[in-house]
């Protein structure tokens, strides 16, 4: 073991040797003694001097892969964490943080240390606590001090994949690939220290020297890489190098890896294995029909040169050319604004588009100003095969064009097929008042096929679908307006028809229900009727024949004896003929009581409410007893039986108050609710027993008035005691309109 060695010794502790001495135990006399060896040499190892001497801690973390092996739960309780390894380079000044490599892995640290106290290769003790991190745990160090000095540790040879699994996080590594981009990184891209730190003089140095931002290639892997020092991009893009540096992880809120990243620190060189070419349009042309062909000793990594006439442009993102018969498209950063029609050479590297090739990180410049290029006119899917990314016209019917957010999308109706065509453009700009659907437009564009996410495992792959990126309003022409007669003027007369038909039904139905219900009410009301009728015609038959037919017999009875004895001297006649008078009268009586008990003739001119006010004036006149009449909720007329019945309890109620109560006071009261009907009649008079009420004056009494009520299925309500008034409520349930 070297001297070299001696500070990484060092720092290894039990917890570093005791897995190599699990390895030992099976092994040979030669790997115990190592391990005694190591042992021994561990525990003779003494601080150097100014190195404070502590017992162990609880928990205490002694080197890099223990931090790592934490759970981000674990690292949250701030482990106390000692570890001693080499500086391997500081990050930013903003995040005040840097990395150190102990004899286990690599680790990153945060802390206010590395304001220039530290150099690369630098042996430092650190102290601190754990912090779980946003992706992988790390030390936040309180202290740290040098303790000598030590080579720099080989990296770990890495390919462009391996670091996109984001294990490899805050460690040392080499990678090699082609440069695809390099610039210097601008301000806004790097974080600044935080107000109010003071930066050592080389560690400001280190932050004011301009930085550089390089995209690293192999095959279809992409690496960021920030290079902390100056670099010429002119002598670097295109070239094959070999970089060392630490590698970091960009991640998400949460904890998820995205992308991989490669710090070069300060004064760490790198290796050109494959320099660029001097000038990139020195490369041989070759035509856009040959990219990406078969060839067996090719390289895909590198830049092509290739010449055409635009068809396209979008500054800073993309153009678009044509060499012959073929188009491509090609991404590039340049501003240079070209025309269609220019004539530029283009030298880009070479990548896989959706089903044609591309040129990607490409530079160009412009040669001559040439005619317009002629679209191709597609007639079938298969011509719009051979013409991707190409410059390209077709015939269609317009069938909709629907606004996004940065212009517009046109469905086209082309042959059968549906094909899109978008317009990037600002909304207020596009023509929509002439583009009615219906038309028949002539559309130019930049040809784009559409392909799925599945091929063929092999053989050629024969996309059904493609749509055109149109350059601006002007590449729509109408050809033909629309026919009147269009899908949605169709659809709209038939939703009108339609509407109107279902209008028309539901009316022929409400008008059909209303009808019946009418009907039924009239039917209910008819057959109501007509068994009153003849409910008070058999009433009226029995009332004739129990009183009329009976009375006029025996007043012919009566008449017969005082004809028998109207020669009598003495008067002898004079009692029969009293006596007939007497049945007469009661008679007339009678039948006056029968007449009244039919539906009364004011109810023909006047309302329920009416007729009983004008028979409570009618009765009262003359007995000096004061009345009042009330009426609630919406009057209305109800069944003729009904009113009937209710107007002759009234007249009876009323009729007892002011002949047999002798009242002085008498209140009615109407209250008309929606489902029911309330009748009250109310006096002062002298009242009577209800249990055992005496018998009425007439023909109608409380009998009559409870029979009336049984008919109504009402609920009648008698309250009276001597001395203390009668009440008499009716509460009549009505039947709904």
């Amino acid at each position: 073991m070297g001297n070299n060695d001696a500070p990484l010794l060092r720092g290894m502790t039990f917890a570093g040797i005791l897995p190599l001495h699990l390895e030992m135990r099976a092994g040979s006399h030669f790997g115990r003694e190592l391990f005694l060896w190591l042992g021994a040499s561990l525990l003779a190892f003494q601080p150097e001097q100014g190195a404070a001497s502590e017992p162990a801690a609880t928990n205490l973390l002694t080197n890099a892969a223990q931090v790592r092996a934490l759970s981000p739960q674990e690292a949250a309780r701030r482990l106390p964490v000692r570890l001693r390894g080499v500086f391997m380079g500081q990050t930013s000044a903003a995040e005040m943080g840097f990395v150190i490599a102990d004899q286990t892995v690599g680790i990153y640290l945060q802390g206010p240390l590395a304001g220039g106290r530290f150099e690369r290769g630098d042996v430092v003790e650190v102290e601190g606590t754990t912090d779980p991190g946003g992706f992988a745990p790390f030390v936040r160090a309180r202290a740290a001090r040098k303790t000598g000095h030590a080579e720099i540790p080989p990296p770990r040879p890495v390919t462009l994949g391996d670091l996109s699994n984001g294990g490899l996080d805050a460690q040392w590594v080499e990678v090699s690939g082609v440069v695809r981009s390099c610039e210097p990184m601008a301000e806004r891209d790097l974080p600044a220290p935080p107000p109010g730190t003071v930066l050592a003089t080389n560690a400001a140095a280190a932050w004011n020297e301009r930085k550089f931002k390089m995209t690293l290639a192999s095959g279809s892997d992409r690496l960021s890489v920030q290079i902390n020092y100056e670099v010429v991009p002119e002598n670097c893009i295109d070239a094959e190098v070999r970089l060392r540096g630490i590698c970091f992880s960009q991640h998400n809120t949460s904890r998820q890896f995205l992308n991989p990243l490669l710090l070069v620190p300060r004064g760490v060189a790198w290796t050109v294995e494959k320099p660029p070419p001097s000038d990139p349009f020195t490369i041989p042309i070759r035509p856009v029909a040959s990219l990406l062909a078969f060839d067996g000793g090719g390289n895909f990594g590198h830049r092509v040169h290739v010449r055409g006439v635009v068809t396209h442009h979008r500054p800073g993102e993309f153009l678009w050319l044509r060499d012959g018969k073929r188009g491509v498209r090609v991404q590039s950063t340049q501003s240079q604004a070209l025309h269609v029609g220019d004539e530029v050479e283009v030298a880009g590297f070479l990548g896989r588009g959706p089903y044609s090739p591309v040129l990607e990180d490409a530079v160009y410049r412009k040669l001559a100003g040439l005619p317009l290029p002629a679209p191709v006119p597609l007639e079938s899917t298969l011509e719009a095969l051979k013409h991707d990314a190409d410059l390209v016209a077709l015939e269609a019917i317009l069938q909709e064009c629907r606004p996004i957010e940065d212009g517009c999308v046109l469905a086209l109706d082309w042959n059968g097929q549906r094909v899109e065509a978008s317009l990037r453009t600002a909304a207020n700009a596009v023509p929509v008042a002439r583009w009615l659907p219906g038309s028949r437009a002539r559309v130019e564009g930049i040809c784009s096929v559409l392909t799925s996410k599945s091929g063929p495992i092999s053989g050629i792959w024969e996309p059904q679908s493609f749509q055109i990126l149109m350059r601006g309003p002007e590449d729509l022409a109408v050809v033909a307006a629309p026919s009147w007669w269009t899908y949605q003027h169709i659809m709209l007369l038939s939703g009108l028809v339609a509407g109107a038909s279902l209008l028309a039904v539901a009316a022929v139905m409400w008008l059909a229900r209303r009808r019946l219900r009418e009907q039924g009410s009239h039917r209910a009301m008819a057959e109501a009727e007509f068994a009153a009728i003849l409910s008070e015609r058999n009433r009226l038959a029995r009332e004739i024949h129990d009183t009329l037919a009976q009375g006029l017999a025996a007043t012919s009875v009566q008449l017969r004896l005082a004809k028998r004895h109207c020669a009598d001297p003495a008067g002898g006649a004079a009692p029969y003929i009293d006596a007939a008078q007497e049945l007469v009268r009661e008679n007339l009586e009678e039948a006056r009581n029968s007449i009244w008990n039919m539906r009364a003739h004011v109810l023909e001119n006047n309302d329920l409410a009416g007729a009983l006010q004008g028979i409570l004036q009618q009765l009262s006149d003359g007995s000096g007893a004061q009345t009042t009449f009330e009426v609630t909720g919406r009057t209305r007329r109800l069944a003729p039986v009904v009113e009937n019945n209710l107007l002759r309890v009234g007249q009876e109620a009323i009729t007892n108050a002011t002949k047999h109560a002798h009242a002085g006071s008498i209140a009615v009261s109407l209250d008309f609710a929606e489902k029911q009907f309330r009748l009250r009649v109310r006096d002062d008079g002298q009242g009577f027993n209800a249990t055992s009420p005496p018998p009425g004056g007439g023909c109608f009494g409380l009998v009559g008035i409870r029979e009336r009520a049984a008919q109504l299925k009402g609920e009648l309500d008698i309250r009276s005691a001597p001395g203390r008034g009668t009440e008499i409520s009716l509460c009549v349930p009505l039947s709904s309109e």
